[in-house]
């Protein structure tokens, strides 16, 4: 086998694969886990593919965008940060009503549908006279440069006259002999809430006489961080609007032409949006990613399968499960109180069960080591690099919740636990008490989700830095300690697990040594 500076590293961003090309795709392509999810997230009732971040979503949406063997036409459209400003601005400067941000997100997807639409058929839609006249006047408006990307879609939209206006030129709201009279007309904005139904309107005259040799899955990505220049209250009303407007096109005629938008969302930010039914919705029309395994299972583990082809599909030859990564760790690790592991199991221990977790890993190995195989030592070393990744993870977790200073203040919370992986509740409030003095002492604001012991206990718990135990007694009379972390608990019917209150803790491996305890 390859020796390891041989090796090349997995990008941690899969979206990274998506824009690139050659063998870096195929790289990507060969190592990404073919399975059952795939078959899920075509099937037409689900809308939203739900994950923590790291755990695969967008790696999914670039294989089936990327992928000759899936049989639908994917797209990816992100998300950009300088997205929320426009809505905020236009909310400031048109008096917009909240209501308002789903059909914007409606007009703003209609049109980067449209552009991927016509980009992959090219002319072979122009058959269809709405469709083509739909297309002259997104070329016309944009002086055919138009990418399909939500930035540049908000022009159109922003612009509402000028867009309705190059609509009517073309025909688009039109029927047979009144195309030509549409033309000399000029359409002036009264309301803009009007405005936005009339494009919505043109749009789906094209889209509803369109016919497509395939489905079309629209990924949206680019959501589970909040920019630093809006506030968590302004960030998740755009998303209100976008998670309405993903239901509302999904439930439409488009249903019938096998188009399908699907959003990219993480669990803890689906939890908290204001939609009505939303546990129904969650088990009817989302698809979660959980790579939960066992030590005991872990050889039959996607996240095993993972790691192996790690190494194995970088090789000149095809080789059995286990076989490649048995030959780059040949040592076991041991515990005292139990037989010799495979040093896969370490991995888990210091993950979250996500395969950015193990691919991280692994890459830093990869890229500090050299030789045939590795040691244990090189496992240790690693683990320094490995907590900075892990605590930017968290950082981008909860800045979607805290502004920096509040998440500069959340962090001074573990200085309180030094020597303590373990604890209890009553060392938890005490510890609280003690952390909110000290923020107070110093006129500095508690962070949201700490002004209280059990709404922080419940915070850690949801970010999976502890987990709760308890004891359960074996028919031998033994006993056994059962730790519960809320990304094992999470389930459609449990999107948000509660911790248990009043009981015993522990820190997660990899956090404890993070956060030096």
């Amino acid at each position: 086998m390859k020796k390891i500076e041989e090796l090349q590293q997995i990008k941690g961003d899969a979206y990274d694969y998506y824009i690139a090309g050659g063998e870096e795709v195929d790289l990507f392509e060969k190592i990404f886990l073919v399975d059952d999810i795939i078959d899920e997230i075509c099937k037409p009732d689900k809308y939203f593919l739900v994950g923590e971040k790291g755990s695969g979503k967008t790696a999914y949406s670039v294989y089936m965008s990327k992928s000759a063997n899936i049989e639908s036409f994917c797209a990816i459209s992100l998300v950009e940060n300088t997205l929320y400003q426009r809505f905020l601005n236009m909310k400031n400067q048109r008096a917009l009503e909240l209501s308002g941000y789903k059909d914007i997100w409606i007009n703003l997807i209609y049109l980067i549908l449209a552009e991927n639409i016509r980009k992959e058929y090219g002319d072979t839609l122009f058959s269809n006279l709405k469709y083509k006249q739909l297309s002259k006047a997104i070329s016309s408006f944009y002086c055919d440069a138009f990418k399909p990307e939500f930035i540049n879609a908000f022009e159109f939209v922003d612009n509402a006259s000028a867009s309705i206006n190059t609509m009517m030129d073309q025909g688009v709201f039109s029927s047979g002999s009144t195309a030509k009279a549409e033309k000399t007309q000029k359409y002036v904005e009264q309301s803009y809430q009007i405005s936005l139904m009339k494009i919505r309107d043109g749009f789906e005259k094209a889209f509803q006489n369109i016919k497509l040799k395939r489905s079309t899955i629209l990924f949206v990505d680019g959501i589970d961080a909040r920019p630093r220049e809006i506030d968590n209250a302004q960030y998740f009303d755009c998303l209100v609007g976008l998670v309405n407007a993903v239901l509302e096109m999904n439930q439409s005629f488009l249903k019938e032409k096998n188009i399908k938008v699907m959003l990219l969302i993480r669990p803890d930010i689906m939890y908290k949006m204001p939609v009505h039914n939303m546990n129904q919705k969650l088990r009817n029309n989302a698809v979660l990613l959980n790579w939960v395994t066992t030590y005991r299972k872990y050889v039959d583990s996607k996240l095993f399968k993972i790691a192996d082809d790690y190494f194995m599909k970088q090789q000149d030859q095809q080789y059995l499960l286990g076989q490649s990564w048995n030959h780059y760790f040949p040592y076991k690790i041991q515990a005292p109180w139990k037989q010799p592991d495979n040093p896969f199991i370490e991995f888990l221990r210091y993950s979250l069960y996500k395969p950015r977790d193990i691919l991280t890993m692994l890459n830093e190995m990869v890229d500090a080591c050299n030789g045939n195989t590795f040691k244990h030592a090189d496992f240790e070393d690693m683990l320094t690099n490995y907590s900075v990744y892990l605590k930017g993870e968290l950082k981008d977790y909860m800045l979607i919740y805290m502004e920096d200073s509040d998440y500069s203040n959340f962090i001074l919370f573990f200085d309180y636990f030094q020597g303590h992986k373990n604890f209890d509740y009553a060392f938890f409030e005490t510890k609280h008490l003690e952390y909110v003095r000290y923020l107070k002492a110093l006129e500095r604001k508690i962070p949201p989700f700490m002004e209280t012991a059990s709404e922080a206990l419940q915070l850690l718990y949801d970010t999976n830095i502890i987990c709760y135990k308890t004891v359960e007694t074996l028919p031998n009379g033994r006993k056994k300690n059962k730790m519960f972390w809320s990304y094992k608990e999470r389930n459609y019917a449990n999107i948000q697990p509660e911790v248990k209150k009043g009981g015993k803790y522990a820190f997660h491996l990899a956090y404890a040594k993070a956060f030096r305890l």
